[in-house]
């Protein structure tokens, strides 16, 4: 063959190969990891929480290419006894939130949950875009307070100590399934989370 046509082929090549390997690289990419959660002050409930950031590019490409957002993203919760693969519970519908919609530091007062109520209502949104960093959001998967554990989503909110009583937990070892999805984006990560004891600094979420 003709080493004119084999460097014009070449050529042809490269042109339609570096825009379709970079817009493949610049995707979102969400990384999402076990975050103990940590309160300012001494608190009534914790949570298992997790971490949820979308990946910035790294390496030579990265000065050349730029990630993108992870737009409309939403999450959604499973719970399995370890070792089956029989839900213990319909799907929990994630909620976003930050680490001031927690609670970390302010008293329990009756005042207080009234106001959370008020702040989960007008906050709780299912979709969320999550930038490029390394940061990201934190997400609260369960909570433990006197009563026990449970699942935890916008209707958490809704009850003391953000115990929904049909969100429930029995004791025993659970498989966390988290299962994100957005904009180019559909990510499962799965956890390991022991509720053995009413002991807060052993319930946190487990890499398996």
């Amino acid at each position: 063959m003709d080493p004119g046509l084999i460097l014009a082929a070449a050529g042809l090549g490269a042109a339609f190969g570096v825009p379709l390997a970079g817009g493949t690289l610049a995707r979102p990419r969400l990384k999402i990891t076990p975050s103990p959660w940590v309160p300012a002050g001494p608190t009534r409930w914790t949570f298992a929480t997790v971490q949820v950031s979308n990946k910035p590019l790294a390496g030579p490409l990265a000065r050349f290419l730029t990630r993108q957002a992870a737009l409309r993203c939403l999450f959604d919760i499973d719970f399995f006894p370890w070792g089956t693969d029989v839900r213990v519970m319909s799907t929990v519908p994630g909620h976003w939130t930050n680490s001031q919609e927690l609670i970390d530091s302010v008293p329990y007062s009756p005042e207080n949950i009234a106001a959370y109520r008020v702040g989960a209502r007008t906050t709780d949104r299912r979709y969320r875009d999550i930038p490029v960093g390394d940061t990201g959001e934190e997400v609260a998967v369960a909570v433990l307070n006197e009563e026990g554990a449970f699942a935890f989503s916008s209707t958490s909110y809704e009850h003391n100590a953000f115990g929904d009583p049909d969100l429930r937990l029995s004791r025993g070892t659970y498989r966390v399934v988290v299962h994100a999805r957005g904009s180019s984006v559909n990510h499962k990560r799965v956890f390991k989370l022991e509720y053995l004891s009413e002991k807060f600094d052993q319930f946190q979420l487990q890499e398996i």
